[in-house]
């Protein structure tokens, strides 16, 4: 009786368990996790390339081929504009690491008229420091002064001072509104050498780069092949006083500085030079993140005048 006694209350708080247990709600699931937050970027590698509007872009990109060809894996924009009037050179470099629009970033224009400069020439260039005596505005000193607006690689140094930013070019105004105030290293074509701001002490690896680019200009260059795509419409376009476009191969005598700017060749030392700094500076394997801006201006400067000027998207 006494083992009865003692299994009968223990059934019945059993019941009551499990009909209590039935009568409370489940419950809520537990939030989903949320995601991981992606890696910080190591290397942040920005592309300029003149003349080269959207609908080139994908026309070619079939044929694209090694570090361009990356390009069909990411996100493309095909209808992307710059939302300004202006889109010469310097105010559109100037508005891809800024985000601000000329009216803000204080460049308006490639050249503009300013009454108030103490010298004869009042015409202001985009990147020159005009105050330095004895300037003009077609023999300047190259300066960000008249960008009021941090670029990227600024902030990036403001945020963490060990990012290194670094800045090539053909165009000095290119070279200066992407690679904005505090450069590590800043490059551009000047006619006749690749050369860098004021006070800029070179890395060891320019150089090596200038060599290699005087000896390629010390030879002739002789008419380059056409890739497939291109063979087929080659033909000559007349553009008045007897001149041609159109059929060109790019073929230039020994030492003719000219025709290497408006020649894929300046763009292939622009892009020797870039990459030089960047395994010498060893970009993206630092302690913080680092910025590369490179601007390719050879399609613009073998542009007819009229084209440059019409090319509103380049």
């Amino acid at each position: 009786m006494i083992r009865t006694l003692v299994l009968l209350p223990a059934l019945l708080l059993a019941g009551a368990s499990a009909q209590a247990l039935a009568q409370t709600p489940a419950p809520p699931p537990a939030p989903p996790s949320a995601p991981a937050q992606p890696a910080a970027p190591a290397l942040v590698v920005t592309i300029a390339v003149d003349q080269f509007s959207a609908d080139l872009f994908a026309e070619y990109r079939q044929y694209f081929s090694g570090g361009l060809k990356r390009l069909s894996q990411g996100v493309v924009f095909p209808s992307g504009y710059q939302s300004h009037a202006a889109t010469e050179t310097c105010p559109g470099h100037s508005t891809i690491l800024t985000g601000a629009r000329p009216a803000r970033s204080g460049i308006i224009a490639n050249d503009w008229l300013d009454q108030s400069v103490a010298r004869a020439d009042k015409t202001v260039y985009c990147a020159e420091d005009e105050s330095v005596a004895g300037s003009s505005s077609s023999n300047y000193t190259v300066s960000p002064v008249h960008l009021k607006v941090p670029t990227l690689g600024d902030r990036m140094k403001a945020a963490n001072p060990a990012s290194r930013v670094v800045s090539v070019s053909t165009k000095d105004r290119a070279a200066v509104m992407l690679g904005g105030h505090r450069a590590d290293q800043m490059w551009w074509w000047n006619g006749r050498d690749y050369v860098g701001p004021a006070g800029q002490t070179a890395d060891p690896a320019v150089a090596a780069v200038r060599a290699r680019v005087a000896a390629r200009l010390a030879a002739p260059q002789p008419a380059m092949d056409l890739i497939a795509p291109c063979d087929t419409r080659a033909r000559a376009v007349p553009i008045g006083g007897g001149k041609t476009v159109g059929d060109g191969r790019f073929a230039r005598a020994a030492g003719d500085t000219r025709a290497f700017r408006a020649s894929p060749e300046s763009d292939v030392a622009t892009v020797d030079l870039a990459l030089a700094l960047f395994d010498s500076l060893k970009l993206g394997r630092g302690s913080a993140p680092d910025l590369l801006a490179l601007s390719a201006s050879a399609p613009t400067m073998s542009a007819t005048p009229m084209a440059h000027r019409a090319a509103n998207n380049a």
